[in-house]
């Protein structure tokens, strides 16, 4: 009788087992089948990076586009952080109860300076790479740019439902 015992025991555990990892793993399907339908979405409401513009350049001016705008974000760095750190603050303050309407206001607007900074030297020098390029070159590179600074498209359920 101990012996049936202890097997019946062992088959309950072993079926609990099995059904706990079965579950997970439908589960693992059915969170990973979700995330694909939702990700088509999201990525309609970000633009490409500014890089791709150049992805039908010839190779070695595409990496000299590249280089170009990684030397720019490099040489931008320290005012991109900062723009980032004076919005984190401000966020900061308004969940710690020190917020202050007119700091708040006054970091946004440091943090917008710095950032318009940063994409002003960031164009600055696309302009210089392009001045460089032979004129059909630019034309493509002008091309990639019309798709890297098109509207954005919202995803389809933050769009207005038409009457």
């Amino acid at each position: 009788m101990s012996a049936n015992r202890s097997l019946i025991v062992a088959l309950v555990v072993s079926g609990a087992l099995n059904l706990f990892l079965v579950g997970g793993i439908a589960g693992a399907a059915w969170m990973r089948q979700e995330t694909r339908r939702e990700a088509p979405a999201a990525a309609l409401a970000q633009r490409p990076p500014l890089w791709t513009a150049g992805r039908d350049l010839p190779p070695d001016q595409r990496r000299a586009l590249r280089r170009t705008l990684r030397e720019a974000a490099l040489e931008n760095r320290a005012d991109a952080q900062a723009a980032r750190a004076e919005r984190r603050a401000v966020v900061e303050a308004m969940a710690d109860g020190r917020f202050d309407r007119a700091q708040a206001e006054r970091r946004m607007a440091a943090a917008r300076a710095l950032e318009s900074g940063v994409r002003a030297k960031v164009d600055g020098r696309l302009v210089a790479f392009a001045e460089s390029l032979p004129a059909e070159e630019r034309k493509v590179l002008a091309e990639g740019l019309r798709r890297v600074y098109a509207p954005r498209q919202k995803p389809r359920d933050e769009r207005p439902e038409r009457p």
